[in-house]
């Protein structure tokens, strides 16, 4: 993947923030929500992971430690230091293992909403039916058509990519509770009130293993961004930012 570096006109003394998209997503998924952070003055940055997005070359495989040196390629082109990241879903994950598995990961603060941390076989097993083309096509044709959009002819192939992923989470590069234990930083882990996808019982565990972590509860609000609390995110993020 080519680093894509930001250029932007922001004056200098706006805080950044670094948005990390989810799975089957892009960085346009993220707009409304940095446009919240724009009205507080902070000046949001983001990117696709490789694969993703209408212009990405499909990449041969997914994987979490793959999307994290993207990230790592991001970060340098864009000489970040110091910097609070806010990952969504999947965005959340790579953040986690960015800076368990990278001595200088450059992260202030991580914040994380609808991470899921649990990724057994009977998990797995319950979230395939969702990546299969024609099940959406079929069941979920808007969803079909709003992936087309997103990815162009590679839709079909993203779904088979990250349903790859997940089946080998665990075994590959998943988060181990020793990952996790060794983060320094501070987290906080975000959940809508109504997300059907994540529990409280394994945002809870993976916040105990971390040794600085707060969890928070999101009203109104579902696992898809776009059905969540945006105002309330934000608010919840800008009130932790040391």
């Amino acid at each position: 993947m080519t680093p894509q570096k930001v250029w932007t006109t922001m004056e200098k003394t706006k805080p950044q923030i670094l948005f990390l998209h989810g799975a089957l997503g892009t960085s346009a998924d993220l707009e409304p929500l940095m446009a919240v952070f724009r009205e507080r003055g902070f000046d949001p940055l983001s990117f696709n992971f490789s694969g993703h997005g209408i212009d990405s070359p499909l990449a041969v495989e997914f994987r979490i430690d793959h999307f994290a040196r993207d990230l790592e390629a991001f970060l340098k082109a864009n000489s970040l230091t110091d910097v609070p990241v806010f990952g969504y879903s999947m965005g959340g994950y790579v953040a986690l293992y960015h800076s368990a598995n990278y001595e200088d990961s450059p992260f202030r603060q991580i914040f994380t909403y609808g991470t899921k941390f649990n990724w057994s076989p009977k998990t797995v097993q319950k979230e395939l039916p969702m990546l299969v083309p024609e099940h959406l096509e079929e069941k979920f044709p808007h969803f079909a058509e709003a992936l087309q959009t997103k990815h162009g002819e590679n839709w079909r192939q993203i779904l088979f990519a990250t349903a790859h992923m997940m089946q080998n989470l665990e075994r590959l590069d998943g988060l181990t509770k020793e990952d996790v234990s060794d983060i320094e930083l501070p987290v906080t882990l975000i959940l809508g009130d109504q997300d059907r996808m994540v529990t409280t019982e394994e945002t809870q565990l993976t916040a105990s293993w971390l040794r600085h972590s707060s969890v928070k509860i999101i009203s109104h609000s579902k696992h898809e961004l776009e059905r969540s609390n945006l105002r309330e995110i934000a608010e919840t993020v800008i009130a932790d930012l040391d």
